[in-house]
């Protein structure tokens, strides 16, 4: 019997008598029924399949941001600071679809499905949340074009962590499904980043949920963690209860929430930073961020805020430094030069100092003994550490203060030399 009899064989074999097995789906009416019944849910149907869609809503009004966000139009005016991102200058929330995905696996890959996509936007004064259901593997197609509906209406996406996972993983769901998308057309700010720029500094952790807590003040209560959502949705897949997944639509529904309140708390801080209640760490992470990426102007009164205001010592040493670097690069050398002295004489290793004051009078006082005497402060302080068997970051710079104080000697060197021949042809 050959390959081809053996297929036609079992395909006339006898049907239905043996137990289903626990993983035969149930008939699909009654899938719909129990959805219904659970999450009071809307059922899309197109060419045999079908969608649930959930909508719920989030009272916006209650948050203590939302008058003073209302009274801007919805706007984040200089949000574009601390995404680095220009396309984001006078960013409209109204504008803004916010995305989270829950998936099969947590790895990614083309065998990880996005069976749960939460989106969210701003509607007058409330969060409304859409949350687009998959019952099953075959509908992706059709989760897929209804997200894809959704993304029409927006100039703006938001994730949180989804650069590195939900946007590549549903992009190469719609290449799978050979859809089109207008996916990367739209301006991606991803708010993991912009968190981290802010509060790493200060926060054990940058997860949304660290962030709820800490600079929300919001817990969850009873959340399921993360991790198990994928064993969640395979243990629904098997048993067709759509209780089981109720949990994990409550889960979906807060990040896509906080994800936004978190959004309106970072842009109103970046829009008016003196004027938010915000620990000085963070003021000082974003204008530590600010001069690294040349916005010296908006990070000026950032700095002179913290220098005025803060006592932790730490804190002003860091400022410090920094109000000496973003008046160098404005053009202001003396007021820098001045900041270095000052925190000098807070922190008498601090190698960076000590390089800059010698620079500046080597190369633009042209004030060789003056660096010379700088540069003599550091090596016997690095000398100081070496008999004391102290750390400190000052003994990295002992080889570059040996070399720039061999060229000084030169430099006063030649400069007397010159002075005295100088004399003697006067004579």
């Amino acid at each position: 019997m050959n390959l081809r009899e053996k297929l036609e064989r079992l395909d006339k074999s006898p049907r239905g008598e043996t137990e289903p097995p626990e993983t035969t789906a149930a008939p699909q009416e009654n899938w719909i029924e129990d959805f219904q019944f659970e999450f009071d849910a809307r059922i899309i149907r197109e060419q045999n399949s079908f969608v649930v869609l959930k909508e719920n809503y989030y009272p916006l009004y209650r948050d203590p941001a939302f008058e003073r966000l209302r009274e801007k139009d919805f706007r984040l005016r200089q949000f574009h600071l601390i995404n680095n991102q220009q396309a984001a200058r006078d960013f409209n929330l109204r504008q803004c679809l916010f995305l989270d995905l829950e998936t099969t696996g947590l790895a990614g890959g083309t065998g990880t499905y996005a069976f749960l996509v939460g989106v969210g936007h701003l509607e007058l004064d409330h969060i409304v949340v859409r949350q687009y259901l998959l019952p099953d593997f075959q509908h992706e197609w059709l989760l897929l074009k209804l997200l894809e509906n959704a993304l029409q209406t927006d100039e703006n996406l938001v994730t949180f962590n989804g650069k590195s996972y939900d946007v590549p993983l549903i992009r190469n769901r719609f290449v799978l499904n050979r859809l089109e998308t207008r996916l990367d057309e739209l301006l991606h700010i991803d708010l993991l980043h912009a968190a981290r720029r802010v509060w790493k500094r200060r926060l054990p952790a940058c997860d949304l949920q660290t962030l709820e807590r800490e600079i929300l003040g919001e817990t969850r209560v009873q959340d399921i963690p993360g991790h198990i959502i994928p064993q969640i949705y395979f243990e629904y897949i098997r048993k067709r209860r759509a209780f089981l997944l109720r949990d994990v639509l409550e889960h979906n529904f807060h990040d896509i929430v906080f994800m936004i309140l978190l959004t309106i708390r970072l842009g109103q801080l970046i829009d008016e930073p003196l004027h938010q209640p915000a620990h000085a760490e963070d003021l000082l992470s974003i204008a530590r961020f600010y001069f690294k990426n040349k916005f010296h102007r908006e990070a000026k009164p950032i700095l002179d805020h913290l220098l005025f205001h803060v006592r932790d010592d730490s804190v002003l040493r860091e400022a410090t430094y920094l109000s000496a670097m973003v008046h160098k690069k404005l053009g202001d050398f003396e007021t820098s030069r001045k900041f270095m002295h000052q925190l000098l004489s807070r922190q008498k290793d601090h190698p960076r100092a000590l390089e800059e004051l010698a620079k500046y009078y080597e190369h633009r006082e042209k004030d060789y003994h003056s660096a010379l005497e700088v540069v003599n402060q550091g090596l016997e302080f690095i000398q100081l550490l070496e008999q004391l068997g102290r750390e400190s970051p000052l003994l990295g710079s002992k080889a570059d203060l040996l070399r720039r104080r061999n060229r000084l000697m030169k430099k006063i060197q030649k400069t007397a030399q010159a002075t005295d021949s100088s004399a003697r042809h006067s004579i």
